[in-house]
């Protein structure tokens, strides 16, 4: 027994000194000297409606006692922004919230270019200390009445469909092109599914009326029902520089009728991308599609 408590005795005598050895290698624990600032992420867009253009960007403080304020710088190549050059938190607050504006001189239809900047020495450790915006001024559609749509490599037949108009520009929305009834009609029964657009939306790009569109629409269609096999309509050269040749097929054909013609693509499978399978829209008041086709 003696020699038991003796053994116990020395673990325990081990486990102190090695305690004590360790509280020598303890790092220091790093506490700022002041409030550390930061953007919640490095990128993001606004779309902001004409008659009252204005949003913020928030920013975090890692700390919520007292009051502070810290500087932001802010850079564009359009002087389109007005927004203060620090914010300032109150006591008790963690974030807040910078307001930015549009001034009279942004146009819509224009993408505009902003980034905000928070000095080295104010951001936090490990915080986003740069934030790039892209804003722009949503456009105002206008109904230009009941038009039509057909898709050749899709549909059977050719619905009637809405247009909307962007109020001053030669941009278009073709208004619920695909419905599954339409679908089922084309005798599309196992491969429907996946993303279906709202909307086709497209716009003059020349004076010889050449359109084009951003980057792809969707049918509502899976490759073979394969739920990743989503078929989309790519603009030709968004998809591949080598198939920019398409790209001039997509024009007004004739006075409110335009050709569209996409890029038909699975990605990572393949698709129909070298073929000529165009889509058509007539504008209210144009031909019937039925006549001219």
């Amino acid at each position: 027994m003696k020699r038991i408590l003796n053994i116990f005795t020395i673990v325990t005598l081990s486990a102190v000194l090695l305690a004590s050895c360790n509280t020598e290698k303890i790092n220091v624990i790093y506490t700022p000297d002041s409030a550390g600032y930061t953007f919640t992420a490095k990128a993001t867009s606004f779309t902001l409606p004409a008659t009252n253009p204005v949003f913020s960007v928030k920013v975090f403080r890692n700390t919520t006692e007292g009051s502070s304020t810290v500087n932001i710088s802010a850079t564009s190549t359009h002087n389109v922004f007005s927004l203060p050059s620090s914010l300032t938190f109150e006591s008790g607050e963690g974030a807040a919230d910078l307001p930015i504006s549009l001034t009279n001189e942004a146009q819509i239809g224009i993408i505009y270019n902003l980034k905000l900047t928070i000095s080295e020495e104010d951001v936090s450790v490990g915080g986003v200390k740069d934030i790039d915006l892209k804003v722009s001024l949503a456009y105002n559609w206008i109904s230009l009445g009941m038009g039509q749509f057909y898709d050749s490599w899709t549909l059977y037949s050719i619905p009637d469909v809405e247009i909307l108009q962007a109020e001053g520009f030669e941009r278009y929305r073709v208004m619920h092109p695909y419905t599954e009834e339409l679908l089922l009609e084309a005798e599309w029964e196992g491969w429907i599914g996946g993303p279906q657009s709202e909307y086709i939306e497209f716009w003059v790009i020349d004076d010889e009326k050449h359109v084009m569109w951003d980057t792809q629409w969707y049918a509502g269609l899976l490759y073979q029902g394969g739920a990743e096999d989503i078929i989309k309509f790519y603009y030709p050269s968004a998809l591949g520089a080598s198939l920019a040749v398409h790209d001039a097929k997509s024009l007004f054909i004739q006075d409110k009728v335009v050709q569209l013609r996409p890029a038909i693509y699975i990605d990572g499978v393949g698709g129909w991308q070298n073929s000529d399978y165009y889509s058509y829209v007539s504008l209210p008041g144009g031909p019937d599609l039925y006549d001219i086709l």
